[in-house]
């Protein structure tokens, strides 16, 4: 059931739509960062003579991508040269594509599948479908971790990349990601390390797969979550000197650019962490608010080890149906399990985007008796 859907019968409740189906805190996006040392304006000087109009650079300006490497350094503690950086607009679009791109670059017909994890963002499988490749979900342990062992020896030999995110949406669960890189390594298959909520870590400081070197892997970073900045349409990636060379210029010819207004925001962005801790301490105190309600009201979870998101069996097993009870009854509009794999039918996606005082009072209508089988 879509998003749309639940939107219009959460708008037929009767009550004002909360939605919890999205990964977009409600606040304000963050005032540009001040420059740490401003020149005052010289008073004689003649008004600089504009430069000449041109296409914002595909790579990524400089200044972005040296802002993204002392970013990564600050943050992660790992050194990234520059031209191992490059921008895209906004991750979704560049999840979407990068299997078109990978596919041309290893030239290989028989690698012609995309290992993905069994819960995961849907945009995995659409930019897989995309590019004409076949999907295969990666089997999980009992803490929804990927269970690269149990892969068919055969699937491992098709595989042209492998996806991995952490922390993930929709279950929050926190993989370890040096092991997922030496996986790949050791069989020729690119690692491809989704850390849009890498910020968002709660079970220990966040990390990346390029702590462990950059062959072999790509880090995806997204400004909308970093920075909450989601209009601004810009994210990067980095890594694998040689995959990054290569996707470059393919990029280009498809006309994937941020614009050169974006990307200079983004570069401020990135150089400046006050705004972005400041996020993430607002979203852990949602997150583990929200956790401490969903007991409250009779609908248990385990805290996720990072991300934004609340993964909540259904009362009755059936995720689908809970939504739309949610949204018809409570105008409470969440994300059916079901959209991020056949394996998440039995659950909901609860978004810890707003004030627990404000999802509190939706959350008690949770135990009228249609909402809750009584045990």
């Amino acid at each position: 059931m879509s998003r749309e859907e639940l939107l219009r019968l959460a708008a037929g409740s009767g009550l004002p739509v909360l939605d919890l189906s999205l990964g977009v805190p409600a606040d304000p996006p963050p005032a540009d960062p001040l420059p740490a040392d401003p020149a005052p304006p010289a008073q004689s000087a003649r008004p600089a003579r504009p430069a000449p109009a041109a296409y914002p650079a595909s790579a990524g300006s400089e200044a972005l991508r040296t802002a993204a490497a002392g970013y990564l350094h600050r943050r992660f503690g790992v050194r990234v040269p520059v031209e191992a950086v490059a921008a895209c607009v906004g991750t979704k679009e560049f999840i979407s594509t990068l299997p078109l791109f990978l596919r041309e670059i290893r030239g290989d017909d028989a690698r012609d599948t995309v290992l993905i994890p069994a819960l995961c963002y849907p945009t995995y499988e659409y930019g897989a479908r995309l590019a004409g490749l076949r999907v295969h979900r990666v089997p999980v342990d009992g803490r929804l971790r990927m269970r690269l062992d149990l892969l068919p020896a055969a699937v491992v030999g098709r595989a042209l990349c492998l996806w991995v995110n952490s922390p993930a949406n929709p279950t929050g669960t926190v993989e370890p990601l040096d092991r997922i890189a030496a996986w790949g390594r050791a069989r020729g298959v690119p690692v491809l390390s989704d850390e849009a909520y890498a910020e968002a870590t709660w079970a220990h400081p966040p990390r990346t797969v390029l702590a462990g070197g950059l062959s072999g892997v790509l880090a995806v970073h997204s400004l909308s979550k970093r920075s909450h900045a989601p209009g601004l349409r810009v994210g990067f990636y980095a890594g694998d000197p040689h995959l990054v060379a290569e996707l470059v210029p393919r990029r280009r010819a498809a006309g994937l650019m941020a614009g050169s207004a974006s990307q200079a925001r983004a570069a401020a962005l990135l150089d400046d962490d006050a705004h972005a801790l400041a996020q993430r301490e607002r979203n852990a105190r949602r997150v583990a608010g929200l956790v401490a309600e969903l007991d409250r009201a009779g609908l248990p979870c385990r805290p996720p080890g990072g991300g934004l998101f609340a993964w909540v069996a259904a009362p009755d097993g059936r995720g689908t149906a809970f939504a739309r009870r949610l949204a018809a009854e409570a105008g409470l509009v969440v994300m059916p399990g079901a959209e991020y794999g056949p394996g998440g039918g039995g659950h909901v996606r609860i978004a810890a985007v707003h004030d627990p005082a404000a999802v509190a009072a939706r959350l008690a209508l949770l135990r009228h008796p249609a909402l809750v089988p009584t045990p």
